[in-house]
This record gives structure tokens, sequence and C-alpha cells, in this order.
């Protein structure tokens, strides 16, 4: 079960360093590539991103998930379309945090978010598809498996198929249980 107090907070520059802490942990590495890992450019990400589903203008949204007080991991949501009313998420929790249902909690905090937005009728994501605690979290939260796109990514040098998984706004049952 996972701890009472897991909040989405704005994310905000002096984050940079957790984020690139959190992206250079194991774990992050056997799924994330780190091409694009520059202070600049994901301080630049950071400063794009809305905390404020509201935004009119806003195409990318993050916040940074916090657990009793602590930095504990990051979701997002970017590429959101008005026209076609879609978005794909992202998330990654620190090792400390793995395991104890903190992310699917925090990734539930963000769909309650996005799915407040009137014209958003599905949210989709990807994984590697030897990612099982991302494939875990996108179960526990009602998303399908729509397909497995093979030998679709490059990851440090190796060729892995990747998975796509979707949610409708109908089937959202919203956030789980603490």
């Amino acid at each position: 079960m996972p701890p009472a107090d897991i909040r989405l907070v704005r994310v905000l520059p002096e984050h940079l360093d957790f984020w690139l802490a959190l992206r250079a942990e194991p774990t992050s590495r056997r799924f994330v590539s780190s091409e694009e890992d520059s202070r600049e450019s994901l301080l630049k990400r950071l400063m794009e991103a809305s905390g404020e589903v509201t935004q009119p203008q806003a195409k990318s949204f993050r916040w940074m998930v916090e657990v009793q007080g602590q930095l504990a991991g990051t979701v997002s949501a970017r590429e959101l379309s008005r026209t076609h009313g879609r978005v794909v998420i992202g998330y990654m929790i620190s090792e400390a945090h793995q395991g104890q249902g903190v992310c699917t909690r925090a990734v539930g905090l963000m769909l309650e978010r996005l799915f407040a937005l009137p014209f958003l009728q599905r949210v989709w994501l990807h994984t590697l598809s030897h990612n099982a605690a991302s494939q875990a979290v996108a179960r526990k939260l009602g998303f399908t498996h729509e397909g497995t796109l093979r030998a679709h990514v490059v990851h440090d040098g190796e060729r892995f198929d990747q998975q796509h998984w979707g949610l409708l706004r109908s089937e959202w049952r919203g956030v789980p249980a603490r």
C-alpha cells in the first residue's frame, strides 16, 4: 500500500538536480534513453512544461512527485492535441520508492488532472517490452495494451520492442484507493 501522503507539485528550476539524479539511477538507466541528459536540455524541458492543465496554450505538463514532503519522482504529459483529444504520458519514480504503489498513485493523480480537460478523450503511453513494472502501473490504472512495435527503439546500442498502451475517458475509473 502506498504512503498516505503522495502529492504532485509544480515543477521548478530547483528540481533539476533531483531530476538529473533520478535519471542516473540504475533502474532508470535500464529503461530511459539518456541521449538528451544535458543540464541545459533538461532545464529547458522543465521550463517549457506547465503545471496547470487549464492553460489554453500548454502542450506539455510536468509535476514532481512528493512522498511525505520528499521528492520521489516525476510524472509528465506531452504532445497534448486539443484537436484529437489525446496526450502521451510518462513517469519515473526513484528506486527508494519503487514497489510501494507510489507510481500508480502518482500517475492516477495526474490522470485525474488531465481528464478534467473536457476535450481529452485518450491518454497513451509507451514502454519497453521488458519493463514489467511500468506495464503493471498501466494495467492497474485500466490501460489496455494496444500493440507492440517490434525492434522499434534502440537503447544502449541494443534494439528493443516497444509496447503501446491506451486509456479512454470512458475507461477511467479514478485514482486508486490508498
